[in-house]
């Protein structure tokens, strides 16, 4: 890990391609020197911390690259604890490559993937867990991700992790004395009290895990399959729902012959909405192909949207379908509203459904309707998953799963009437895992795989 804290390093820190400003970023020891050297200040201008200052980029040569705005962020008030200097440059792909050819001419090197956020780690300008906090907010594609995420950054899952924390501490460090000084020998009472807040620790981090589940949906988004036989709508409630003209929509049964899916968002959080083929005996090899690939999305979805034709009696073919979806949430949807209602749909099927709800797929009537009730469904009204801290990373799931794990074995040590020795080391490699969520005890190779996720330049 030593080679990430050498040196000067330089990433563009804005997305590639053309545009009117490009960001370069600049962190390490000589980040001033490199940049001030190269830097033609403009009349008037001066150069002083944290004011952007204008000035003239010029190459080894002193030609001019492009005027600039460079702004220095002296060491330890900065990103990464280093000195950092930003630099804005015109956004045209020759200029910035001009501008990094200068200063890496100059000494910097290129910034590997999420060096500049891992440099910001090992200064303790953040823990590990605010540093994947970063990662996700890059990544959010919905206010409610980015909520999230930011929420990571502030540190709320640190804090909510810190009072288990000096909870072990305290029973550890009491444990310990008993073995280091016999006359301190922790009395039954004592030893209840102990188990009784091994117990809470225990509680608590189980009460985290909880929120996993709809933790990793919203980092990762959910997935809505929209089913049905052939020419119930689905096709049209497909692009009602994503508002564009997706996929072609014919009066002949059977034109979607594979799935469609483009991602929307659905109360805050990313879904994706799937256009699958009607699951009927099929006509042909392809139509067969489609009907597969319709059953396999209908198996990994969260949510299946039934889309029946309200113009029409509900029939064998809509009764086929149902088999396929009744074990998991289901909207049912009586399409064609714009049309006079004939189906009845049988009672049972009504009644396992989350909810009915009826749209005119073609006119995009209810189609909002339908979303509001998308949105009940896949973030239920339960309070806590908007409120409290969600565990979204399978790497913080899996520590905790191995601290509770420790854990458990602690309190069959105790009450088994073990020495204290044998719930001590279990509680300590629950500490342990409880830190490698925040970066307080990991390993390198962990380190690397973290930051390797991360867009180059930041």
């Amino acid at each position: 890990m030593s080679r990430f804290r050498d040196g000067t390093i330089i990433a563009v820190a804005s997305p590639p391609g053309r545009g009117a400003i490009s960001l370069i970023r600049l962190s390490g020891p000589d980040s001033e020197t490199l940049v001030r050297g190269q830097l033609r200040l403009a009349k008037g201008a001066e150069w002083r911390p944290r004011r952007p200052c204008l000035a003239t980029l010029e190459d080894s040569s002193s030609r001019a690259v492009d005027q600039v705005l460079v702004t220095l962020f002296p060491a330890p008030a900065s990103y990464t604890g280093e000195d950092v200097v930003e630099i804005s440059c015109h956004g045209s792909p020759p200029v910035v490559q001009g501008i990094l050819e200068t200063l890496l001419r100059g000494g910097a090197r290129l910034a590997e993937p999420g060096e500049f956020t891992l440099r910001a780690f090992l200064n303790q300008k953040m823990d590990l867990a605010q540093a994947e906090g970063v990662r996700d907010l890059i990544e959010s594609q919905t206010a409610f991700q980015a909520r999230v995420a930011r929420d990571q950054i502030a540190g709320r899952l640190s804090a909510e992790l810190r009072p288990y924390q000096n909870d072990l501490i305290r029973i550890i460090s009491h444990m310990e004395a008993a073995l280091e000084f016999v006359e301190d020998e922790v009395e039954p009472a004592g030893k209840a009290q102990l188990v009784k807040q091994m117990g809470g620790v225990d509680r608590g981090l189980g009460h985290l895990l909880d929120s996993f589940e709809f933790g990793r949906l919203v980092r990762d988004g959910f997935c809505v399959t929209i089913v049905g036989r052939p020419n119930a709508g689905k096709s049209s409630l497909f692009n009602s729902l994503v508002q564009q003209e997706r996929v072609i929509v014919t009066d002949v049964p059977g034109t979607t012959r594979d799935a469609v899916a483009e991602t929307i968002e659905v109360g805050g959080l990313p879904t994706q909405i799937v256009d699958t083929a009607g699951i009927r005996d099929a006509q042909d090899a392809v139509e067969s192909l489609g009907v597969q690939k319709s059953l396999e999305y209908i198996e990994r979805s969260d949510i299946i949207l039934f889309v029946v034709d309200g113009s029409e009696r509900f029939g064998e073919e809509d009764a086929r379908v149902w088999p396929n979806i009744r074990e998991l949430p289901c909207i049912l949807v009586l399409n064609k509203l714009d049309l006079p209602k004939v189906i009845e749909v049988p009672m049972d099927i009504g009644q396992q459904c989350e909810s009915v709800v009826a749209v005119s797929a073609r006119h995009g009537t209810c189609v909002k309707e339908l979303r509001e009730a998308m949105g009940r469904v896949l973030a239920p009204a339960k309070g806590w998953e908007r409120e409290r801290v969600l565990i979204t990373s399978i790497r913080h799931k899996r520590c905790l799963e191995r601290a509770r794990e420790h854990l458990s074995r602690a309190l069959v040590a105790c009450e088994d009437g073990l020495s204290e020795e044998f719930p001590v080391y279990d509680l300590r490699k629950a500490l342990e895992e409880i830190g490698e969520v925040t970066g307080e005890t990991t390993m390198e190779d962990i380190l690397g795989q973290i930051f390797s996720t991360f867009c180059i330049g930041k």
